[in-house]
């Protein structure tokens, strides 16, 4: 059973990660270095602003579908409804202000909104699957997501789409009508009631999707703040988009050992005891993709991208030794999770965020974006060593409900 989730999930991160590196890589020498410099920070600034569209209650929906709180149990089922809502609302108001305070950027930054907000929308059907372990399914619907807004990009494009805003609005029209089916396929429909139970639930999440974006999605708008060169800014974002899309044929590995993991979790101990294999194993494959990053990173960015992004190679190389530590915090960060350690989560992935633009404003004005890139690295580390504190702190507390063992 293991081995077909894990199948079809690296088949359906496959087939994302392969459409979306075609599709930045088609976007990217259509718009050129600097357009696609443009492109980026809006994709990073709707990233952050996508956090208050999810609220945190993709995480919430996902753990208490795989184990339920006997405190959230009553509302669990009208759980899915309540974060519909919550989006919507998040979504329509942010695009309001959008337009009355950044009038001569308001098409670009509205369509990033209504893209990440359906985008957001989606992730909930998502986290309902992942939650009740229907991982099959949920591949069959990363696909068919992926494909309707590739379709509508690769359109937009042949249409002769050529500004930012018009890439995204095409993102958003094919992650619109595919959320449409997701939701129609579920039966779920918006409510717009407030829950204090479920928002007091949701905040660690929130918090932590906050400070988790904002260390991976702040150097690009440090860039835009800094004023660096649009042309290094749009190589260090295409160096971005490979780092991604090795993450992406990770996630599946994540989805499959968080809901043993929460399964596991009323034993603690034996629990985080069987983790270490797969943190030893993470820990292996990112230095194997560092090593290929580093040999490899110039010719696979010529091959990929063009002889207009020919800079973009040391940045690869040294963003692919970030890997050493990404990997392996992907498995400590769906351990942490699954114990009840949301609120220890956000607290180390806030020290880390610290870090990071802090590193950021301080090296970047004198090494540019590849001082941003060994922060990124030096970031990850970190972040590890706080969660490993955390998990060996929650192994010395004796086996009791995780829902009283959180920080």
């Amino acid at each position: 059973m293991i081995l077909r989730f894990l199948g079809t999930q690296w088949l359906a991160a496959g087939f994302v990660g392969l459409v979306s590196l075609g599709l930045s890589i088609l976007v990217a020498r259509t718009l050129g270095p600097e357009l696609f410099g443009v492109y980026g920070i809006a994709i990073s600034a709707g990233a952050l602003l996508a956090m208050v569209m999810d609220g945190g209650f993709n995480k919430l929906i996902q753990r208490e579908r795989a184990r339920a709180t006997p405190s959230l149990a009553p509302v669990l089922p009208i759980l899915p409804g309540l974060a519909l809502g919550h989006a919507i609302r998040a979504m329509l108001l942010m695009s309001v202000l959008a337009v009355l305070f950044f009038p001569k950027h308001s098409l670009t930054t509205v369509a990033a909104l209504l893209f990440f907000g359906a985008t957001v929308l989606n992730q909930f059907g998502l986290a309902i699957l992942r939650g009740d372990g229907r991982l099959v399914r949920d591949a069959g619907w990363q696909v068919g997501n992926r494909t309707f807004t590739a379709l509508c990009v690769a359109l937009a494009l042949f249409l002769g789409a050529s500004q930012p805003w018009q890439v995204l609005a095409a993102q958003f029209m094919g992650a619109a009508a595919f959320g449409f089916l997701v939701a129609r396929s579920l039966h779920i429909w918006p409510l717009f009631r407030i829950s204090p139970a479920v928002y007091r639930a949701v905040l660690p999440f929130l918090w932590l999707d906050f400070v988790s974006v904002l260390y991976f999605r702040a150097d690009m708008l440090i860039f835009q703040f800094l004023g660096l060169p649009k042309l290094e800014v749009g190589q260090y974002g295409v160096a971005n988009r490979l780092l991604e899309a090795v993450l992406l044929l990770a996630s599946p590995v994540g989805l499959i050992l968080f809901r043993r993991y929460r399964q596991d979790s009323a034993q603690a101990s034996q629990m985080i005891k069987g983790m270490w294999p797969a943190f030893v194993v993470a820990a292996c494959l990112g230095l194997g993709a560092a090593l290929f990053f580093w040999v490899f990173g110039h010719d696979l960015i010529a091959l990929a991208y063009g002889s207009a992004y020919q800079g973009a190679g040391q940045f690869l190389m040294v963003l692919g030794c970030g890997l050493i530590f990404m990997l392996p915090n992907g498995v400590l960060g769906q351990a942490t999770l699954a114990l009840g350690l949301e609120r220890w989560f956000a607290l180390s992935a806030t020290i880390a965020a610290a870090a990071n633009i802090g590193g950021n404003l301080w090296l970047v004005p004198i090494d540019g974006a590849l001082a941003a890139a060994w922060v990124t690295v030096l970031t990850e580390a970190l972040l590890g060593v706080c969660l490993v504190l955390g998990i060996l702190w929650r192994c010395r507390k004796p086996a009791a409900d995780i829902t009283k063992a959180s920080f």
